[in-house]
């Protein structure tokens, strides 16, 4: 993030996941994460923000465990639910 104000700035990150051909019933978009970053007029800061790997699995009644669906998901950061400013895919072990 970039503080282009000339005050000092702070912004909430928000992490969202989603997969667009799941097998599954889910939701478009689902909460992952998130974290608050300051920043000094000019400055530019990082968001760090951990994602589990639980958040991407969902229970299986037939093996009675959380598994995770094979396949690519999206991570998607930004101010809310429904803006990306960043997206990326990425493929849980």
């Amino acid at each position: 993030m970039a503080n282009v104000g000339d005050r000092p700035g702070r912004e909430v990150v928000q992490v969202y996941l989603s997969r667009r051909e799941s097998q599954l019933a889910r939701p478009p978009r689902w909460f992952a994460g998130s974290a608050i970053v300051h920043a000094s007029p000019g400055e530019t800061v990082s968001a760090h923000i951990t994602v589990p790997r639980r958040l991407f699995a969902n229970w299986s009644a037939e093996d009675h465990d959380w598994r995770v669906e094979a396949g690519f998901f999206t991570v998607h950061a930004a101010r809310h639910a429904d803006a990306s400013v960043l997206t990326v895919g990425v493929q849980p072990n």
